[in-house]
Protein backbone atom coordinates (compact mmCIF):
# COMPACT_ATOMS: atom_id res chain seq x y z
CA UNK A 1 0.00 0.00 0.00
CA UNK A 2 1.63 3.27 -0.98
CA UNK A 3 -1.18 5.56 -0.55
CA UNK A 4 -3.71 6.65 2.21
CA UNK A 5 -7.59 7.12 1.26
CA UNK A 6 -8.87 10.20 3.47
CA UNK A 7 -12.26 9.23 4.84
CA UNK A 8 -12.17 12.13 7.45
CA UNK A 9 -14.14 10.16 9.56
CA UNK A 10 -12.84 12.13 12.75
CA UNK A 11 -13.17 15.12 11.27
CA UNK A 12 -16.60 14.77 9.87
CA UNK A 13 -17.98 13.31 13.22
CA UNK A 14 -17.06 16.31 16.00
CA UNK A 15 -17.80 13.81 18.79
CA UNK A 16 -14.46 12.59 18.16
CA UNK A 17 -12.90 15.32 19.20
CA UNK A 18 -15.12 16.35 21.88
CA UNK A 19 -13.99 13.41 23.84
CA UNK A 20 -10.23 14.11 22.68
CA UNK A 21 -11.34 17.30 24.48
CA UNK A 22 -12.36 16.02 27.60
CA UNK A 23 -8.85 13.72 27.70
CA UNK A 24 -6.88 16.90 26.99
CA UNK A 25 -8.66 17.86 29.76
CA UNK A 26 -8.29 15.53 32.39
CA UNK A 27 -4.44 15.72 31.44
CA UNK A 28 -4.20 19.46 31.87
CA UNK A 29 -6.30 18.90 35.45
CA UNK A 30 -3.77 16.13 36.24
CA UNK A 31 -0.51 17.99 35.03
CA UNK A 32 -1.88 20.86 37.66
CA UNK A 33 -2.28 18.92 40.98
CA UNK A 34 0.77 17.08 40.90
CA UNK A 35 2.56 20.46 39.99
CA UNK A 36 0.49 22.89 42.13
CA UNK A 37 -1.10 20.58 44.90
CA UNK A 38 -1.66 23.02 47.31
CA UNK A 39 -3.46 26.52 45.37
CA UNK A 40 -5.55 23.36 43.77
CA UNK A 41 -6.98 22.39 47.53
CA UNK A 42 -7.71 26.30 47.84
CA UNK A 43 -9.58 26.27 45.02
CA UNK A 44 -11.59 23.50 45.81
CA UNK A 45 -12.11 25.04 49.17
CA UNK A 46 -12.97 28.46 47.71
CA UNK A 47 -15.43 26.37 45.64
CA UNK A 48 -17.11 24.72 48.25
CA UNK A 49 -15.91 21.41 48.01
CA UNK A 50 -14.85 18.98 45.43
CA UNK A 51 -18.14 18.29 43.54
CA UNK A 52 -18.66 22.09 43.22
CA UNK A 53 -15.26 21.90 42.04
CA UNK A 54 -15.61 19.94 39.63
CA UNK A 55 -19.32 20.96 38.63
CA UNK A 56 -17.29 24.67 38.12
CA UNK A 57 -14.38 22.95 35.86
CA UNK A 58 -17.46 21.28 33.91
CA UNK A 59 -19.63 24.69 33.41
CA UNK A 60 -16.52 27.25 33.09
CA UNK A 61 -13.84 24.91 31.13
CA UNK A 62 -15.20 22.05 29.05
CA UNK A 63 -18.84 23.07 27.92
CA UNK A 64 -17.29 26.43 26.63
CA UNK A 65 -14.05 24.63 24.74
CA UNK A 66 -16.42 22.40 22.69
CA UNK A 67 -17.13 25.47 20.51
CA UNK A 68 -13.49 25.51 20.20
CA UNK A 69 -13.16 22.09 19.38
CA UNK A 70 -16.26 22.13 17.03
CA UNK A 71 -15.28 24.95 15.20
CA UNK A 72 -11.50 23.43 14.83
CA UNK A 73 -12.35 20.12 13.04
CA UNK A 74 -14.68 21.73 10.58
CA UNK A 75 -12.01 24.33 9.70
CA UNK A 76 -9.57 21.35 8.95
CA UNK A 77 -12.27 19.02 7.01
CA UNK A 78 -13.46 22.24 5.09
CA UNK A 79 -10.11 22.93 4.23
CA UNK A 80 -9.93 18.84 2.77
CA UNK A 81 -12.55 19.74 0.91
CA UNK A 82 -11.14 23.08 -0.44
CA UNK A 83 -7.87 22.04 -1.18
CA UNK A 84 -9.29 18.79 -2.63
CA UNK A 85 -7.21 16.55 -0.46
CA UNK A 86 -8.46 12.92 -0.98
CA UNK A 87 -5.12 11.16 -0.17
CA UNK A 88 -1.45 10.67 1.30
CA UNK A 89 1.58 9.30 0.00
CA UNK A 90 2.80 6.46 2.32
CA UNK A 91 6.28 8.48 2.58
CA UNK A 92 7.88 10.62 5.25
CA UNK A 93 8.24 13.56 2.80
CA UNK A 94 4.10 13.27 1.50
CA UNK A 95 2.82 13.15 5.26
CA UNK A 96 5.05 16.08 6.43
CA UNK A 97 3.37 18.54 3.47
CA UNK A 98 0.29 16.91 4.49
CA UNK A 99 0.75 18.26 8.11
CA UNK A 100 2.15 21.26 7.08
CA UNK A 101 -0.64 22.34 4.91
CA UNK A 102 -3.08 22.82 8.44
CA UNK A 103 -0.32 24.67 10.24
CA UNK A 104 -1.86 28.38 8.68
CA UNK A 105 -5.30 26.95 9.71
CA UNK A 106 -4.58 25.89 12.92
CA UNK A 107 -2.57 28.91 13.71
CA UNK A 108 -5.67 31.87 12.42
CA UNK A 109 -8.41 28.94 14.40
CA UNK A 110 -8.14 31.01 17.47
CA UNK A 111 -9.51 34.07 15.79
CA UNK A 112 -12.68 32.37 14.58
CA UNK A 113 -13.63 30.16 17.59
CA UNK A 114 -12.74 32.56 20.18
CA UNK A 115 -16.09 34.98 20.16
CA UNK A 116 -18.79 32.02 20.17
CA UNK A 117 -16.05 30.08 23.21
CA UNK A 118 -16.24 33.52 25.25
CA UNK A 119 -20.30 33.90 24.36
CA UNK A 120 -20.70 30.31 25.19
CA UNK A 121 -18.99 30.82 28.65
CA UNK A 122 -20.89 34.22 29.09
CA UNK A 123 -23.88 32.79 29.08
CA UNK A 124 -22.66 29.86 31.34
CA UNK A 125 -20.77 31.89 33.94
CA UNK A 126 -22.59 34.92 33.75
CA UNK A 127 -26.55 33.87 34.62
CA UNK A 128 -28.47 35.37 35.20
CA UNK A 129 -26.70 38.76 35.35
CA UNK A 130 -26.19 39.61 31.79
CA UNK A 131 -24.79 43.01 30.57
CA UNK A 132 -23.90 44.03 27.64
CA UNK A 133 -20.78 45.97 29.03
CA UNK A 134 -19.86 42.76 30.85
CA UNK A 135 -19.59 40.48 27.74
CA UNK A 136 -17.62 43.15 25.60
CA UNK A 137 -14.93 43.97 28.17
CA UNK A 138 -14.40 40.38 29.83
CA UNK A 139 -15.55 37.99 27.25
CA UNK A 140 -15.02 39.13 23.97
CA UNK A 141 -12.90 42.43 23.80
CA UNK A 142 -10.78 41.90 26.65
CA UNK A 143 -9.72 38.39 25.07
CA UNK A 144 -7.86 39.07 21.88
CA UNK A 145 -4.59 39.69 23.77
CA UNK A 146 -1.47 38.03 23.35
CA UNK A 147 -0.85 36.17 26.31
CA UNK A 148 -4.52 34.48 26.11
CA UNK A 149 -3.63 33.78 22.65
CA UNK A 150 -0.60 31.78 23.56
CA UNK A 151 -1.95 30.40 26.35
CA UNK A 152 -4.35 28.69 23.81
CA UNK A 153 -1.75 27.90 21.14
CA UNK A 154 -0.70 24.16 22.79
CA UNK A 155 -4.43 22.71 23.65
CA UNK A 156 -5.00 23.55 19.74
CA UNK A 157 -1.84 22.26 18.28
CA UNK A 158 -2.38 19.20 20.41
CA UNK A 159 -6.29 18.66 19.90
CA UNK A 160 -5.49 19.77 15.80
CA UNK A 161 -2.61 17.57 15.20
CA UNK A 162 -3.80 14.80 17.25
CA UNK A 163 -7.10 14.58 15.62
CA UNK A 164 -5.58 14.91 12.10
CA UNK A 165 -3.10 11.72 12.84
CA UNK A 166 -5.65 9.85 14.54
CA UNK A 167 -8.02 10.11 11.49
CA UNK A 168 -4.94 9.61 9.22
CA UNK A 169 -3.78 5.96 11.14
CA UNK A 170 -7.23 5.03 11.84
CA UNK A 171 -7.81 5.64 7.47
CA UNK A 172 -4.03 3.79 7.12
CA UNK A 173 -4.95 0.38 9.69
CA UNK A 174 -9.18 0.57 7.81
CA UNK A 175 -7.07 0.06 4.18
CA UNK A 176 -5.08 -2.39 5.32
CA UNK A 177 -7.58 -4.46 6.42
CA UNK A 178 -9.79 -4.14 3.17
CA UNK A 179 -6.75 -5.46 1.38
CA UNK A 180 -5.73 -8.30 3.84
CA UNK A 181 -9.43 -9.55 3.50
CA UNK A 182 -9.70 -9.05 -0.34
CA UNK A 183 -6.83 -10.70 -1.30
CA UNK A 184 -8.03 -13.83 1.89
CA UNK A 185 -11.36 -13.55 -0.59
CA UNK A 186 -9.53 -13.79 -3.51
CA UNK A 187 -7.07 -16.64 -2.52
CA UNK A 188 -10.03 -18.73 -1.11
CA UNK A 189 -11.99 -18.48 -4.46
CA UNK A 190 -8.89 -19.50 -6.44
CA UNK A 191 -7.89 -22.63 -4.23
CA UNK A 192 -11.79 -23.52 -4.58
CA UNK A 193 -11.60 -23.21 -8.30
CA UNK A 194 -8.13 -25.47 -8.23
CA UNK A 195 -9.59 -28.19 -6.28
CA UNK A 196 -13.07 -28.09 -8.75
CA UNK A 197 -10.55 -28.67 -11.72
CA UNK A 198 -8.16 -30.97 -9.91
CA UNK A 199 -11.51 -33.34 -8.73
CA UNK A 200 -12.91 -32.95 -12.66
CA UNK A 201 -9.21 -34.17 -13.99
CA UNK A 202 -9.00 -37.19 -11.05
CA UNK A 203 -12.48 -38.38 -11.76
CA UNK A 204 -12.19 -38.37 -16.13
CA UNK A 205 -13.26 -41.75 -17.56
CA UNK A 206 -10.27 -41.73 -19.40
CA UNK A 207 -7.72 -39.74 -18.45
CA UNK A 208 -4.75 -39.86 -20.71
CA UNK A 209 -1.67 -41.33 -19.38
CA UNK A 210 1.98 -39.65 -18.73
CA UNK A 211 5.59 -40.32 -18.64
CA UNK A 212 5.58 -37.38 -15.18
CA UNK A 213 7.52 -39.08 -12.11
CA UNK A 214 5.13 -40.90 -9.72
CA UNK A 215 7.37 -42.62 -7.52
CA UNK A 216 10.46 -41.67 -5.07
CA UNK A 217 12.77 -43.07 -2.73
CA UNK A 218 14.11 -41.11 0.17
CA UNK A 219 15.61 -41.53 3.92
CA UNK A 220 16.05 -40.46 7.00
CA UNK A 221 17.44 -41.32 10.34
CA UNK A 222 15.51 -44.22 11.03
CA UNK A 223 15.52 -45.88 7.37
CA UNK A 224 14.35 -45.95 3.58
CA UNK A 225 11.03 -45.35 2.02
CA UNK A 226 9.39 -45.24 -1.41
CA UNK A 227 6.60 -43.15 -1.39
CA UNK A 228 4.15 -41.65 -4.44
CA UNK A 229 4.54 -38.12 -5.17
CA UNK A 230 1.04 -37.63 -4.46
CA UNK A 231 1.70 -37.95 -0.87
CA UNK A 232 4.70 -35.50 -0.64
CA UNK A 233 3.20 -31.82 0.50
CA UNK A 234 6.06 -29.67 -0.83
CA UNK A 235 9.44 -30.11 -1.76
CA UNK A 236 12.24 -28.24 -0.44
CA UNK A 237 16.28 -27.24 -0.04
CA UNK A 238 17.99 -26.97 3.09
CA UNK A 239 21.55 -26.69 3.81
CA UNK A 240 22.51 -28.17 -0.22
CA UNK A 241 20.49 -31.34 0.76
CA UNK A 242 16.60 -31.61 -0.65
CA UNK A 243 14.05 -32.91 1.09
CA UNK A 244 9.97 -33.85 0.60
CA UNK A 245 8.19 -33.48 3.63
CA UNK A 246 5.32 -35.77 3.86
CA UNK A 247 2.51 -36.36 6.46
CA UNK A 248 4.90 -39.11 7.29
CA UNK A 249 8.22 -36.29 7.94
CA UNK A 250 10.87 -34.95 5.88
CA UNK A 251 12.92 -37.29 4.25
CA UNK A 252 16.28 -36.84 2.29
CA UNK A 253 15.86 -37.58 -2.21
CA UNK A 254 18.04 -38.24 -4.36
CA UNK A 255 17.13 -35.44 -7.23
CA UNK A 256 17.30 -31.47 -7.13
CA UNK A 257 15.15 -29.45 -7.31
CA UNK A 258 15.40 -28.64 -11.09
CA UNK A 259 15.24 -31.75 -11.98
CA UNK A 260 12.07 -32.32 -9.66
CA UNK A 261 10.73 -29.12 -12.14
CA UNK A 262 10.79 -30.86 -15.05
CA UNK A 263 9.88 -34.89 -13.93
CA UNK A 264 6.83 -33.77 -11.80
CA UNK A 265 3.58 -33.47 -13.25
CA UNK A 266 2.86 -29.24 -13.79
CA UNK A 267 -0.42 -29.93 -13.32
CA UNK A 268 -0.01 -30.78 -9.83
CA UNK A 269 3.40 -29.67 -8.80
CA UNK A 270 4.74 -25.94 -8.93
CA UNK A 271 7.94 -23.97 -8.66
CA UNK A 272 6.33 -21.41 -6.47
CA UNK A 273 10.33 -19.82 -5.57
CA UNK A 274 13.77 -20.52 -5.87
CA UNK A 275 13.93 -23.51 -3.06
CA UNK A 276 10.15 -24.84 -3.07
CA UNK A 277 8.17 -27.06 -5.22
CA UNK A 278 4.64 -26.95 -4.13
CA UNK A 279 1.64 -29.97 -4.11
CA UNK A 280 -1.38 -28.40 -5.45
CA UNK A 281 -3.57 -30.34 -2.85
CA UNK A 282 -1.49 -29.01 0.10
CA UNK A 283 -2.06 -25.72 -0.88
CA UNK A 284 -4.85 -24.72 1.53
CA UNK A 285 -5.29 -20.52 0.72
CA UNK A 286 -2.91 -17.14 0.08
CA UNK A 287 -3.03 -13.88 1.62
CA UNK A 288 -1.43 -10.41 1.07
CA UNK A 289 1.35 -9.35 3.72
CA UNK A 290 2.76 -6.50 2.94
CA UNK A 291 5.81 -4.61 1.03
CA UNK A 292 4.45 -6.83 -1.88
CA UNK A 293 4.59 -9.95 -0.85
CA UNK A 294 2.25 -12.76 -0.26
CA UNK A 295 2.46 -15.88 2.34
CA UNK A 296 0.70 -19.21 0.72
CA UNK A 297 -0.72 -21.48 3.58
CA UNK A 298 0.39 -25.34 2.86
CA UNK A 299 -2.35 -28.13 4.77
CA UNK A 300 0.43 -29.32 6.74
CA UNK A 301 0.37 -30.32 10.25
CA UNK A 302 1.78 -27.11 11.15
CA UNK A 303 0.46 -25.21 8.33
CA UNK A 304 3.74 -24.24 6.83
CA UNK A 305 4.00 -21.06 5.52
CA UNK A 306 6.27 -19.39 2.36
CA UNK A 307 6.51 -15.75 1.68
CA UNK A 308 6.37 -15.51 -1.95
CA UNK A 309 6.93 -12.27 -4.56
CA UNK A 310 4.26 -10.78 -5.86
CA UNK A 311 5.77 -11.48 -9.53
CA UNK A 312 5.82 -15.05 -8.79
CA UNK A 313 2.18 -15.04 -7.19
CA UNK A 314 0.60 -13.82 -10.61
CA UNK A 315 1.72 -17.62 -12.37
CA UNK A 316 0.80 -19.00 -9.08
CA UNK A 317 -2.54 -18.03 -9.47
CA UNK A 318 -2.80 -18.85 -12.77
CA UNK A 319 -2.20 -22.31 -12.14
CA UNK A 320 -4.46 -22.60 -9.04
CA UNK A 321 -6.99 -21.65 -11.86
CA UNK A 322 -5.53 -24.98 -14.17
CA UNK A 323 -3.36 -23.21 -16.92
CA UNK A 324 -0.77 -25.66 -14.77
CA UNK A 325 0.75 -27.30 -18.00
CA UNK A 326 1.93 -23.40 -19.74
CA UNK A 327 3.56 -22.82 -16.41
CA UNK A 328 7.10 -21.29 -17.07
CA UNK A 329 10.54 -23.07 -15.68
CA UNK A 330 11.51 -21.16 -12.26
CA UNK A 331 14.22 -18.93 -13.18
CA UNK A 332 16.78 -20.38 -11.05
CA UNK A 333 20.53 -19.15 -12.26
CA UNK A 334 22.28 -20.71 -9.58
CA UNK A 335 24.36 -23.77 -9.31
CA UNK A 336 21.37 -26.94 -8.71
CA UNK A 337 24.20 -29.55 -6.82
CA UNK A 338 22.73 -31.81 -4.47
CA UNK A 339 24.02 -33.72 -1.47
CA UNK A 340 22.75 -36.96 -0.52
CA UNK A 341 23.69 -38.99 2.21
CA UNK A 342 25.47 -42.44 1.93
Amino acid sequence: MKVIYLTRILLRKPIYSIGLLLCVVLIIEGLSWTIAYNPKLALVARAGGFFPYISALFKNLFLPEICTVVILTTLLDQQHIRLKLSSVGLTLKDISRYELTFLPTILLSYFLFNPATQTARFFLEAFPNYTFSNYWHSYLGGTFTMAIYFRYLIPIFLIGYTTLNVSLISDYFKQRQEAQEAAENKAQLAVQAAQAALAAQTTAVNPSPNNYLSHLKGKNQHGELDFPVEDVYFFTIEDRYYYAQLEKGQYLVGKTLNELETELDPSRFFRIKRDYIVNRQSVLNYAYWENGKYIVRLNTPDRHEIVVPRARMQEFREWLQGNGNNQRPYADSSTDSFILAS
